[in-house]
């Protein structure tokens, strides 16, 4: 419903500050407002025509082309705030602002800029997918596991976008880099498993060494919450739900801790609970892999993990959004981070949610995570820091 009304508010701020002051004909500023109500409405088009607002299912070339309207309206709406923003230290110094403000050049320079990054960042949301590869030195990591390598894909969002052949290409990619170990962090798909099951079932091809694992993450909660419970065990994943699994390597011990989403409390499910998702990791293990969607609740799990991995967020999407991405989520956006002795690492997202399709400066995601064993060296400098 948020989406419903942002969308709309951007409408009457591009319609107030955007064409107001550089059009003056009235019929010819309606004809302007129309080319922006149609992505004001469409958020309102997949909540109440659509199925619902987080699992939309509707043709695909419907939600390309909503998408591109939706993408344009927001963009506008961002460039036109910025105008504003910056009108204010341009005022305080005395440069004369309400020249830039009525500029038909700054309108169709925004104008220009978010039709060609509203058709790029749809197209990108929809092709893009590389693998982003990270070296993670941990302290005190045994020479065992120096070298492990773990596949983490995170947010697939299968829906009437993205598809059994996507999930298939998705599937063949992260094979192709021979991992370990697979970790599936949450955000599977929108829809139900009677419609959406069969795009997931690829998944049950992933290949590692010692086992593909898997969590729910919000969305699992939207749309028939039951039934995926009962449908992802049947995909060849280990389903880790508030419980954990240790498998042996090298002669160590690995422990995998997977999470419930903390969406579960809207709907009254089981919370997340490290307590009791850690009650059969053995006392000698050498190594926590904790799997949890959300990465805003990581300072929870600080010394209870020794890396978590995340998704979520989608890398921001959109750099502009960074602030607000990051505001959400405890300044966790993408990337590596340390959170006290726990390395935290955020998957920008395999792929995205089908309800906001766009992407500008952030890619499709498969995270392929190097253990490294981390120096001596930094170990005795990090302890002099703190």
């Amino acid at each position: 419903m948020r989406f419903v009304v942002i969308y709309l508010v951007l409408a009457i701020i591009i319609y107030v500050r955007g064409i107001c002051p550089v059009i003056h004909d009235r019929r010819k500023r309606l004809w302007c407002l129309f080319a922006v109500l149609p992505g004001a409405f469409f958020p309102s088009v997949t909540r109440f025509i659509g199925g619902s607002m987080v699992a939309p299912d509707l043709p695909v070339w419907v939600m390309y082309a909503g998408s591109i309207f939706q993408n344009f309206t927001l963009l506008v709406g961002i460039l036109v705030i910025g105008r504003e923003i910056l009108s204010v230290p341009l005022r305080i110094i005395g440069l004369p602002f309400p020249y830039l403000g009525r500029s038909r050049i700054v309108a169709g320079t925004i104008l220009g800029l978010s039709v060609a990054f509203s058709c790029l960042g749809m197209f990108k949301s929809v092709i893009s997918l590389e693998v982003v590869e990270q070296e993670v030195a941990v302290k005190g990591l045994p020479a065992e596991l120096d070298g492990l390598r773990i596949a983490q894909l995170s947010d697939l969002h299968v829906s009437s976008v993205f598809t059994r052949e996507r999930v298939e290409e998705i599937v063949e990619r992260t094979n192709a880099l021979s991992p370990d170990l697979i970790a599936l962090t949450g955000d599977f798909v929108d829809g139900t498993p009677e419609k959406r099951g069969y795009d997931l079932e690829p998944l049950k091809n992933l290949k590692a060494k010692y086992g593909v694992f898997g969590i729910e993450g919000n969305h699992e909660h939207y749309v028939d919450y039951d039934g995926w419970m009962r449908f992802m065990p049947t995909l060849g994943m280990t389903w880790l739900k508030n419980a954990s699994v240790s498998v042996e390597i090298n002669g160590k011990t690995l422990s995998v801790i997977g999470l419930t989403d903390p969406m579960a409390q809207r709907y009254g499910r089981e919370l997340p609970d490290i307590v009791k998702a850690s009650a059969a990791v053995p006392e000698q293990t050498s190594f926590r892999l904790l799997l949890s969607h959300q990465p805003k609740y990581a300072a929870l799990y600080a010394g209870k993990a020794d890396l978590m991995l995340s998704g979520h967020t989608h890398g921001g999407q959109v750099l502009a959004l960074n602030p607000v991405v990051g505001k959400l989520n405890n300044g966790f956006i993408r990337g590596l981070y340390d959170v006290g002795d726990m390395k935290l690492y955020v998957n920008q997202g395999t792929d995205v949610w089908n309800g906001f399709l766009l992407r500008l400066g952030t890619v499709g995601e498969i995270s392929l995570l190097t253990l490294k064993r981390a120096p001596e060296t930094a170990v005795v400098a990090a302890t002099q820091d703190k």
